[in-house]
């Protein structure tokens, strides 16, 4: 998504808060936000950026962890706004995330690329075999370059 007028962008974005406590109560459950996600043959990566150093915090983790126990890709990365400096997969039908890893917009489209490809390579959702087993295992590290560390 490119956002063409930040303005009318930033305008338009809801606050949530309001149904925290009429609809959750005290159970600190609140709306989380995902800044990107894709969908191709029913499979989903969603993306969270991060300002650097800024943690998850134990109600994204938890969110996190879900969607990829059920199925889903999530790809955390942080830095300044459109400068990847480290990134972080949470693969699907695994309970805890990669380690976080160096990033750069090279790294970063290399791993939704590599996504992209194996999503087209693998069955679509409905299509998964009656046993639950994912057929092809997600390692989605970006390749070190040739020389490189």
């Amino acid at each position: 998504m490119t956002i063409r007028n930040k303005d009318a962008y930033m305008r338009a974005l809801w606050d949530w808060g309001f149904l925290n406590n009429q609809c959750f109560g005290d159970t600190g459950c609140q709306v989380s936000d995902i800044d990107g996600a894709v969908e191709r043959r029913g499979h989903v990566i969603f993306i969270e950026a991060k300002p650097p150093g800024k943690k998850v915090s134990r109600g994204q983790m938890k969110f996190f962890a879900a969607l990829s126990q059920s199925g889903f890709t999530v790809l955390i990365v942080w830095g300044e706004t459109n400068k990847p400096q480290e990134a972080q997969i949470w693969e699907p039908h695994k309970e805890l995330a990669g380690k976080k890893m160096p990033a750069t917009e090279a790294s970063i489209i290399e791993i939704v690329r590599r996504w992209f490809v194996w999503v087209n390579q693998i069955p679509a959702k409905g299509e998964l075999d009656r046993t639950g087993k994912w057929p092809i295992t997600l390692h989605l590290q970006p390749e070190k370059p040739e020389g490189g560390v």
